[in-house]
């Protein structure tokens, strides 16, 4: 089902359409364009809705957000989207798919949209045969869509990276160049938000991001903070997608300006040593990952939309 745009109101939109494995599970867009694009990745072509307004938020290692240093997982400690707007994988899996810019459109009322995707998955006998098997006598419910949506997220789970080697005791899985931006990340206080394993505290915090469009997030002028898990494959960033590159994220930390009041305490500028941070970050980012594309989807419809 992440592959099928049966999903989606208007059958155009897939989750894949946004969170594709050419991108790192993400976009490569700034914002992501959801009803009417076509296409995926940065040459997605916009339709006649308006853009989702914010940047996609890669679902790779989500299985693992809220987990502590104890090898625990909390999920409600690590809520989800920019605006911690709901908790669960399951209910971040519905999210989309109610929302009229991602993928309901306009056909459905959003609180009619879900039993209409129900009453469609139940109408292809492949997804029935599937749910059967998974949920038994449950069914195809909102319930079970989403459960087998989040079943799924939890599969994308990549391979140890160089950084994880490290910490295992792995003493030449980081080069030198590598150590020492990890050192000047700690020195520096990056992992005062970016901290714990999923290098995120999953707060939300406020930063001076330029932005032709006021987004004040949960009405605080604050998101939560990304993790950098695989961060060198996931640009744009911020939650505009306004800082382009990984070099320029670098530089808007190490400028940094802090004026305003509300801002301060949540930034310390300034950054240093952006070579060995980048080279950091790459160590961050070459775990292996699932890349298929699926060939077909039930429904019959486009893998991962038009």
């Amino acid at each position: 089902m992440f592959w099928d745009p049966i999903l989606s109101g208007n059958r155009d939109v897939a989750c894949a359409t946004c969170h594709h494995p050419d991108f790192g599970y993400s976009d490569g867009l700034a914002v992501s364009v959801g009803v009417g694009g076509r296409g995926v990745g940065p040459a997605r072509a916009e339709g006649p809705g308006a853009r989702v307004g914010r940047n996609s938020l890669s679902v790779l290692f989500t299985a693992f957000n809220g987990l502590t240093t104890e090898g625990m997982v909390a999920p409600e400690a690590a809520p989800m989207f920019w605006d911690h707007r709901t908790v669960s994988l399951e209910s971040q899996a519905l999210g989309p798919l109610k929302n009229a810019l991602e993928m309901r459109g306009s056909a459905f009322a959003e609180d009619k949209i879900l039993d209409e995707l129900v009453r469609r998955l139940s109408e292809i006998p492949e997804y029935v045969e599937l749910f059967d098997a998974a949920f038994g006598n449950q069914g195809i419910s909102d319930t079970t869509l989403a459960k087998a949506i989040a079943a799924f997220e939890r599969t994308l789970v990549p391979t140890p990276t160089s950084f994880d080697r490290y910490l295992a005791g792995d003493d030449k899985a980081m080069t030198p160049a590598q150590i020492r931006g990890m050192h000047g990340f700690v020195a520096q206080g990056c992992a005062r938000c970016h901290s714990g394993p999923m290098l995120s505290d999953f707060k939300l915090h406020r930063l001076p991001v330029v932005s032709d469009e006021p987004d004040l997030g949960p009405g605080t002028r604050e998101f939560r903070t990304p993790t950098l898990r695989m961060i060198t494959l996931t640009a744009p960033y911020m939650h505009n997608g306004s800082v382009k590159t990984l070099d320029a994220s670098i530089d808007f930390y190490h400028n940094l300006e802090v004026t305003d009041p509300l801002l301060e305490g949540d930034v310390e500028p300034p950054l240093g040593g952006g070579d060995d941070l980048r080279a950091f970050f790459e160590a961050l980012s070459d775990g292996t990952f699932d890349r298929t594309v699926p060939e077909r989807v039930p429904s019959g419809l486009p893998p991962g939309g038009r």
